[in-house]
């Protein structure tokens, strides 16, 4: 039996929350080996402050000690079983190219605060793209350079804030009918059938093609694609990185640099979890995470309550 996370292959994978009712935030775990799910409240909502909700394989079996776990195990478990090695899928190319030369509301707000020099530098390290509205593209290349996709969001120019909502001020500028606050290059493609239906997504680390450019600098790694490239732009002497989401501090991000020198810098109020994960893939991976508890030590309680990053301590200081 081998019980993990179900990886993501489209909104049929994921599901409604049992707690905060969310649809599509919820994974379950599964037996990799059989397909079958434990239960369909076992797992993990995505949106881990605003819910929280985590009911572990563990815990179920736990509270159901007549339940028979060899359900999940097919009848030939001794037989030797051949794992199949699904290759990782990528995007051409000319995709990522087409968007380099065009404006973004994010890059608007680098240009106002930070040296133009230092700009194009981070623009050439990360490969900031723009869209339509905008809107920025954050292209995911794996240490291989292989093209994973693109998450295409939309920033505030000013404050350099994720418009999440048409209620935000910044989008009575916007032409485009349909909002979108967030959406994924694969997506868009397939909608376009430039992509076949059975395409699957494979995420990477935001930057970890940098590890082939700058092989000698350490890691440092945060939550968001923002925050990694504005702290590249104040501390380039590392490699800053960004896992693209609260929970997405996972095994199978962190394999590809685990020989490298990491601190991670959780947003405030994502110690703890940040801490528990980092503990895990460690012991999994062999990797050596060690987390800053710079913010901890610094933040107010109103600092807190807005669960700000460190990039925002830095804009805050140099502002």
């Amino acid at each position: 039996m081998n019980i993990q996370l179900e990886k993501y292959k489209g909104q049929s994978t994921r599901f409604t929350c049992p707690k905060c009712g969310r649809k599509h935030s919820f994974t379950r775990y599964i037996d990799t080996e059989t397909n079958i799910y434990i239960d369909e409240k076992v797992g993990i909502c995505n949106r881990a402050i605003k819910c929280g909700y985590h009911y572990t394989p563990k815990q179920f079996f736990e509270n159901n000690p007549s339940y028979n776990q060899n359900s999940f195990t097919p009848s030939n478990t001794n037989k030797e079983r051949e794992k199949e090695l699904i290759p990782i899928k990528q995007i051409d190319k000319n995709y990522l190219l087409q968007t380099l030369s065009k404006p973004s509301n994010f890059l608007t707000f680098l240009l106002n605060n930070f040296p133009k020099n230092d700009v194009e530098r981070v623009m050439l390290d990360y490969f900031i793209g723009g869209a339509k509205d905008n809107r920025v593209v954050f292209w995911q290349i794996d240490s291989m350079l292989r093209i994973r996709t693109g998450k295409i969001m939309q920033y505030n120019p000013t404050t350099c804030r994720r418009v999440k909502s048409e209620s935000d001020s910044i989008t009575q500028h916007l032409n485009n009918s349909t909002f979108k606050p967030l959406t994924w290059v694969h997506s868009e493609l397939k909608k376009q059938n430039l992509l076949p239906n059975d395409w699957q997504l494979t995420q990477c680390l935001f930057g970890e093609h940098l590890l082939i450019k700058y092989p000698e600098k350490p890691i440092m790694l945060v939550e968001s694609e923002k925050t990694a490239i504005i702290m590249s732009l104040y501390q380039p002497p590392f490699n800053w990185m960004a896992t693209g989401g609260l929970n997405n501090l996972t095994e199978n991000k962190i394999y590809p640099i685990r020989k490298q020198q990491i601190t991670a810098f959780p947003d405030l109020k994502c110690f703890e979890l940040w801490k528990s994960k980092a503990e895990g893939i460690n012991l999994k991976t062999g990797s050596k995470i060690e987390l800053s508890n710079i913010l901890e030590g610094r933040a107010t309680k109103e600092d807190r309550e807005l669960g700000l990053d460190i990039a925002d301590f830095f804009l805050r200081v140099s502002g």
